[in-house]
């Protein structure tokens, strides 16, 4: 027991240095891009009248000068921190959960599924007539997962991470008295257990987005 809370502790370490080097990178690059770039896009715009009526004719002037330079510089400055906090969380979970798997997925994973699922089903046991019960079922499952307070944010995160990526391809929904909740704990570790390692490769894109962007806006007039 505490060689697995000293795991779960090292694991959300990781993830909290994960999180800070991704979303630091993308703010600073975000950040800058944004600066420089309004500055390009309005170097040699007179703002005349403009400038002393308030920020926002002048802004439209800037937008009829460069109207594609304006929408890029939009594009840079509200969808990159969305992308680089999603692509980052992304990563993450799936970092972690492939980290898991290869340690000791066993001995973290299937007690707390044991354990979660143990306390549902004394509620409300699950017959599974068709793929509409598994899937209807499985949210009500990750919703509990959310609202236990007792277990690990990430790990909980990486459970409900393998949950949504099962597949229901094999189930035959035609066998009688067939146990929801074991078949969710079994098909839960089994997406986990084909996770590749995973990669930044959409991160990097994002900021190469950036930087073609600038580009395009620093020698396009």
């Amino acid at each position: 027991m505490k060689e697995n809370f000293k795991y779960i502790a090292t694991l959300s370490a990781v993830a909290i240095s994960s999180f800070l080097k991704i979303n630091l990178l993308g703010a600073f690059s975000t950040v800058f891009l944004v600066v420089v770039e309004f500055i390009l896009l309005t170097r040699n715009i007179d703002a005349g009248h403009s400038g002393h009526a308030g920020a926002a004719p002048f802004l439209v002037m800037v937008f009829l000068a460069r109207p594609v330079g304006s929408i890029l510089w939009l594009i840079t400055c509200f969808a990159s921190p969305f992308l680089f906090f999603t692509l980052g969380n992304q990563y993450i979970i799936s970092k972690l959960a492939n980290r898991l798997i290869l340690d000791k997925s066993e001995s973290i994973i299937s007690p707390v599924l044991d354990k979660i699922l143990s306390v549902i089903q004394k509620k409300q046991p699950q017959v599974m007539r068709n793929t509409g019960d598994f899937t209807l079922n499985k949210l009500k499952v990750i919703n509990a997962i959310r609202n236990d307070k007792s277990e690990n944010k990430w790990l909980k995160k990486i459970i409900i991470f393998g949950m949504q990526k099962i597949k229901m391809d094999d189930i035959d929904f035609n066998q009688e008295n067939l146990n929801f909740y074991e078949i969710i704990k079994i098909k839960t570790i089994q997406s986990l257990n084909e996770l590749s390692e995973p990669s930044r490769n959409l991160i990097w894109l994002t900021l190469g987005i950036q930087w073609l962007i600038f580009l395009f806006i620093w020698l396009v007039k």
